[in-house]
């Protein structure tokens, strides 16, 4: 355990700002919810990344685009579109074949899966410790999404494509938190989350506008652009900035793991403005992720 002071205070602001970040992105689940049924998630995905590039483009103006090789360019276009565009399409594609809860409880592997790139990479250790406390983060979520406390009920004949889609979704954010370091050490975290963000949303502009973008407009309400915004401003630029400062930070694997806290999140505000219930379960669940992102974030 390190004693440096700097080193600590280091960690533990990348640790918070993967907390912050991850809590928005829950947030963002119960606002995609409220809107997309006015829309399509293509559409949705499209509208709320041009928005959150066009609020990083605002502040950083002219930083955004820092000096940097065409190779490393290409790289973080390349990262944009697979964090940005394939991600939340094969994202949504996978909630046409398979149950929501299936699907989180399979996407709560990110964090296994950004470990085993980061050790194959070299980018850090096989701790045990890591290991534990992701499985125990990973058990909780499996209480808390499992119907009843049951086991996930699965269809008995799920279609192959549906695990393809969800799989994709899986190791492209696996990818991005693994392979955006080595450039987050060499430039402004915030202007990488710009650029990753701006290739994301040119790549899924073809997809929007077959879906019958410029009609769709007109569908959303006040109510669901006032949604949107949220989604662009603050579930898109300051969560995705907040959280490619904490990669570049931390570990891949020490920030992977706080994305336990979004479905959590995602709960408890169903519990708070649906007036959801809480049950003995979710105290549970909520339990066993502080405990696992505990274990698995401590230097």
């Amino acid at each position: 355990m390190t004693t440096d002071p700097l080193v600590r205070r280091t960690a533990s602001r990348a640790a918070w700002a993967a907390a912050v970040a991850s809590v928005l992105f829950g947030a963002s689940v119960v606002a995609t919810r409220y809107v997309v049924p006015q829309t399509t998630p293509v559409v949705l995905a499209f509208l709320r990344y041009l928005l959150a590039t066009a609020s990083l483009l605002l502040v950083l103006g002219r930083r955004a685009f820092p000096p940097m090789p065409r190779r490393d360019r290409v790289q973080v276009a390349l990262l944009g579109v697979l964090f940005f565009g394939v991600f939340p399409w094969s994202f949504s594609a996978s909630l046409t074949h398979l149950p929501a809860a299936q699907v989180a409880l399979i996407v709560a592997t990110n964090p296994l899966v950004t470990l085993a790139l980061s050790v194959w990479r070299g980018i850090e250790p096989l701790r045990t410790r890591a290991v534990m406390g992701q499985l125990l983060a990973f058990a909780g979520l499996a209480v808390a999404l499992a119907p009843s406390g049951a086991v996930l009920a699965v269809d008995a004949s799920p279609p192959l494509i549906g695990y393809v889609e969800i799989g994709i979704t899986v190791l492209t954010g696996a990818m991005y938190n693994v392979w955006s370091r080595p450039l987050l050490a060499r430039y402004d975290a915030v202007a990488i989350s710009a650029q990753s963000m701006l290739a994301g949303a040119v790549a899924l502009a073809p997809l929007a506008f077959a879906q019958g973008l410029t009609v769709r407009l007109p569908m959303i309400t006040g109510l669901g652009w006032l949604t949107v915004v949220f989604l662009g401003v603050c579930g898109g630029a300051m969560a995705f900035g907040l959280w490619i400062w904490a990669l570049r930070h931390s570990t891949p694997s020490r920030v992977a793991v706080f994305l336990a806290l979004n479905p959590i999140t995602a709960i408890a505000l169903g519990v708070l403005l649906l007036g959801e219930p809480v049950t003995a379960r979710h105290v549970i669940a909520l339990g066993l992720v502080f405990a696992g992102i505990q274990l698995a974030s401590r230097r």
